[in-house]
């Protein structure tokens, strides 16, 4: 049986705010492509697999799937990934959006 990560249910003004987040990595990723490319090479430590990116904006991302040990796998990885999906997280200002919906014994893998 697969275990759902249990989130932080996000207040109007939290939701809001993440979806500022994925506004402003969209209009990064197609007007500051530098920026990000040089970010991404400076963020150290890979993806956890934990998730809580997937569940920023939506409360679960159609694609994402739960694995019995609590990891997350989503479904179109190998196939098609958005933008946002592909570039998450660019800076430390998305790991503070993800740790605001994500349980504190869950931290991301990357780091900046």
């Amino acid at each position: 049986m697969t275990t759902e990560p249990s989130f932080k249910p996000a207040s109007l003004r939290i939701r809001l705010i993440l979806l500022k987040g994925v506004l402003r990595r969209f209009l990064l990723y197609v007007f500051c492509r530098n920026y990000v490319t040089r970010s991404i090479a400076a963020r150290k430590g890979e993806c956890a697999r934990c998730g809580v990116c997937c569940h920023l904006v939506a409360n679960r991302c159609a694609s994402l799937k739960c694995q019995p040990d609590g990891s997350s796998l989503c479904r179109i990885y190998n196939y098609y990934r958005l933008p946002n999906c592909r570039i998450f997280p660019i800076d430390a200002r998305d790991i503070a959006d993800r740790d605001r919906v994500a349980p504190a014994e869950v931290p991301c893998g990357y780091r900046f």
